[in-house]
């Protein structure tokens, strides 16, 4: 079964304001809110539609916004 679809500002507003609710990310700024939704080139089973590339150093990498990008890409394609 497809998954539904969302515009790329749609999921880039949705993993925005996950990441906001998330106590000791309030009010800082992240590559979430420095980048934005681009597409991966896949669909369906074959992997995740799409990413929020990292903008800055890697070493800064947070599990928990993997998280919430993790999960909405399990529950949503890129919209053509």
């Amino acid at each position: 079964m497809a998954k539904p679809t969302r515009t790329a500002e749609q999921l880039h507003q949705m993993v925005l304001e996950r990441i906001e609710a998330i106590p000791d990310l309030q009010g800082q700024v992240t590559d979430v809110h420095r980048g934005g939704v681009v597409g991966t080139g896949l669909a369906g089973d074959d992997g995740p539609s799409w990413t929020i590339p990292v903008r800055t150093d890697r070493g800064t990498h947070r599990a928990d916004i993997a998280r919430v990008i993790r999960d909405l890409q399990s529950r949503y394609d890129l919209e053509d």
